[in-house]
């Protein structure tokens, strides 16, 4: 007897069993080493799955750590560039227009959507 083996016992629905039996004598294969094979091959492809699974939460954590150290920087930036007194340089910098949204105002909403019209054409006449 192996010691490095061991015997499993498992049920199988007697359609499967009686497929499986009837390629294995075909292909003249024994069924424990195709369950084997198929057993290795399972295994290495969890393994593989695991290790990107690994892989992708890492670079997630990755990015989710430079995100806050990026609103942290510009945070500073922020309140460094409060105290100025220039207007413009205040209103419209560079970093601001890529990581805050814009907030909609009143007068953003001078136009009539036309739920008629998909295409949006009609919008053309109010550039004029």
């Amino acid at each position: 007897m192996n010691t490095n083996s061991s015997s499993i016992t498992f049920y199988c629905p007697n359609h499967l069993k009686h497929s499986f039996d009837e390629l294995t004598k075909f292909k003249r294969i024994s069924r424990t080493s195709i369950i084997n094979t198929l057993m290795e091959n399972w295994l290495r492809t969890e393994h593989q799955q695991l290790k990107e699974d690994d892989n992708l939460q890492t670079l997630l954590n990755d990015v989710k750590i430079r995100t806050h150290q990026k609103i942290g920087k510009s945070r500073i930036k922020q309140t460094k560039s409060e105290t100025k007194s220039n207007w413009f340089s205040n209103t419209f910098r560079n970093d601001d227009l890529d990581d805050e949204p814009l907030i909609p105002l009143s007068t953003d909403n001078n136009h009539i959507d036309d739920w008629n019209d998909p295409s949006g054409i009609g919008r053309l006449d109010e550039l004029k």
